[in-house]
């Protein structure tokens, strides 16, 4: 977090729903992440699979709470 520790830092770009990507920015002092495409899943004929969305997301946020 040099040169400003005191400064809180939310990643965008990177973040990755999987504990080995989420423990490596929490352990470098994130305050919070946020995650977009790397969430999103979609069909074979392309509309969105909101099941396997709400899935990921949910475990994504467990892996948040045990890191924290």
């Amino acid at each position: 977090m040099a040169p400003q520790p005191w400064t809180n830092i939310m990643p965008t770009g990177g973040v990755s729903p999987t504990e080995e990507n989420l423990k490596g920015w929490f352990d470098a002092g994130v305050t919070c992440v946020g995650m977009g495409s790397k969430l999103m899943a979609r069909h074979a004929d392309g509309s969105f699979d909101y099941a396997k969305i709400e899935a990921q997301t949910r475990n994504a946020l467990e892996i948040i709470s045990s890191l924290r």
